[in-house]
């Protein structure tokens, strides 16, 4: 992707065209577009945006920010060895993910999963905003895989979403089902025609295509009933992991050979003996029924939009949105795109309604905050370590699910995204924000602060108290905040019993003298007061 501030020469590519009627809700946003528009955007779909960022969106408008966004991301960069000295094929500096785990190597395990905590978090974390990532890791919420020692078939298993990510959900869906990690997760490995295993075409069917819904009758789920459980786990023995080149392998001796027979829910149909190319047909099956489409754009919409889906929200939104991905044959961006672009998406009753999770906390404060990271790739990684360490203390974190329904954040009653905020998480979270503000972490040779100078320096007039309160109410808070709220932060916080134009003073004056320490600390102190006590709001938990 491009450097924000320049539009490649596909983002001016034609735009698919729909024959899909879109209610009002659905219809291209028309409203303004402005840095409050933008950093909505640019906050859900991404994480913590930067100002240059969202002034780079209001320049070149919706349409073309859309077009960047779904651009082809370059191929990133594979993880390290960043410490491990003992590793016998793998020197420092190197990527491991082509090197065989060396057996008998004490810590060689724990060195390549670290590693690749490491390099998650700056997959998340650096580079221009984009859709990818956040993207990714709603497919790793959705498709959960958890309890996997291997780093190689994780590795595997995340690229495998991540290259499907903006793809077709039927395609992903059948890599899903024979790729190794979930193999081992929910025991397909064990599923023989002798020994069946269930576990998989549970899942498959409840969590990951269509749903339960209302209970009809004993073992009969309206969607589907527990024969199709039965039948699909048939039709799905025989795949096995092949430990030590990583790979699924289908063994025939060990597939059913019979014809499975599923329910009225599914036509009745039929799958007889197709071997290795079973699992496709069951897949395909499934997607035969409407109500796949509806089950995932509900789970899109509550990842990227609310939780609360009324019966206005279904019909206005998740309906058309179906019917849009059942045209498009099962293809995630052009509902993405519509649902981006929407007049809905930019209703004032949908900003600021989810609670930031610890992953979108944490990376506001580095990213939208403008912490400085090392030059040194090595530095970087324990940086990154030392976060993923964080947020797996915060209970979100890539293969870190407390089990196969993905973080309850995203699915539990009634609280939903409320479930981020306890006791526990709430002390965690203002002490890396006063940190980051005030009193920096050292990690290695390296202080993590935030660059508020350098920040401010970007603003159009930051001599100006209001403009400069109003400037970092919209890049960090997702609405306005009150005029006794401004005015709280300007004379209370920023001026305690100083009039405006001492700021201007004082900031002209820092202007002009650079090099001064006193007046950069002056000017810097009242900036850090500022930051600690707006990023401390209630509002700042929300976005």
């Amino acid at each position: 992707m491009e450097k924000h501030g320049v539009v490649s020469t596909t983002a001016n590519r034609a735009k698919r065209r729909t024959t899909t009627m879109m209610p009002p809700a659905l219809e291209p946003y028309s409203g303004a577009w402005t840095a409050a528009e933008a950093a909505h955007l640019l906050r859900r779909v991404g994480f913590g945006p930067r100002y240059e960022e969202i002034q780079w969106s209001v320049g070149v408008g919706l349409d073309a920010t859309l077009d960047t966004l779904f651009e082809k991301r370059p191929e990133p960069t594979p993880p390290i060895n960043y410490y491990f000295k003992d590793d016998p094929l793998v020197p420092i500096g190197e990527t491991w993910i082509d090197k065989a785990l060396t057996r008998g190597v004490r810590g060689l395990i724990t060195a390549r999963n670290r590693s690749l905590m490491a390099w998650l978090v700056g997959y998340f974390l650096d580079g221009p905003i984009h859709i990818e990532p956040k993207l990714t890791l709603f497919w790793h919420n959705l498709l959960v895989v958890a309890n996997i020692v291997n780093p190689h078939i994780r590795w595997i298993y995340w690229t495998m979403l991540r290259e499907n990510a903006l793809g077709n959900y039927r395609t992903l869906i059948k890599k899903v089902t024979v790729d190794p990690a979930m193999l081992f997760y929910l025991n397909g490995n064990e599923n023989t025609a002798q020994s069946p295993n269930e576990n998989y075409a549970r899942e498959l069917l409840e969590l990951f295509t269509i749903g339960k819904g209302p209970l009809a009758g004993p073992g009969d789920y309206t969607n589907y009933t527990e024969q199709d459980i039965q039948e699909i786990a048939r039709a799905l023995t025989g795949w096995r992991v092949n430990g030590r080149q990583y790979k699924s392998i289908f063994v025939s001796r060990r597939h059913d050979k019979g014809v499975k027979r599923l329910s009225h829910r599914f036509g009745n149909a039929e799958i007889p003996n197709l071997e290795d190319k079973e699992y496709e047909r069951v897949v395909d099956i499934i997607f035969e029924q409407e109500e796949v489409s509806r089950f995932i754009v509900r789970k899109l919409y509550r990842w990227y939009v609310h939780y609360d889906i009324t019966e206005e929200v279904e019909k206005q939104v998740i309906e058309p949105l179906a019917a849009l991905l059942r045209q498009e044959d099962y293809a995630i961006e052009p509902v993405l795109r519509t649902l981006f672009g929407s007049a809905h998406f930019y209703d004032s009753c949908v900003r600021g309604v989810m609670v930031r999770s610890p992953m979108d906390y944490l990376f506001t404060l580095l990213r939208t905050g403008e912490v400085p990271m090392p030059e040194e790739l090595i530095d970087k990684y324990f940086i990154w370590e030392r976060i993923g360490l964080f947020l797996i203390r915060e209970e979100q974190f890539p293969f870190r699910h407390p089990s196969v329904a993905g973080w309850p954040a995203y699915y539990q009653e009634p609280v939903y995204y409320r479930i981020w905020l306890s006791s526990v998480s709430l002390p965690n979270r203002k002490t890396w924000t006063d940190n980051l503000v005030a009193r920096p972490y050292r990690i290695r040779r390296h202080y993590l602060i935030m660059d508020l100078l350098g920040l401010v320096n970007r603003f159009p007039t930051p001599e100006d108290p209001d403009r400069l309160i109003e400037e970092l109410n919209t890049l960090f808070l997702p609405y306005p905040l009150t005029d006794a709220q401004r005015q709280y932060l300007k004379k209370e916080v920023l001026l305690p019993g100083l009039p405006d134009y001492e700021w201007t003073v004082e900031w002209d004056q820092y202007k002009a003298n650079p090099d001064d320490e006193n007046m950069r600390k002056a000017v810097l102190n009242r900036l850090r007061a500022l930051m600690k006590v707006m990023l401390n709001m209630p509002e700042n938990q929300l976005m």
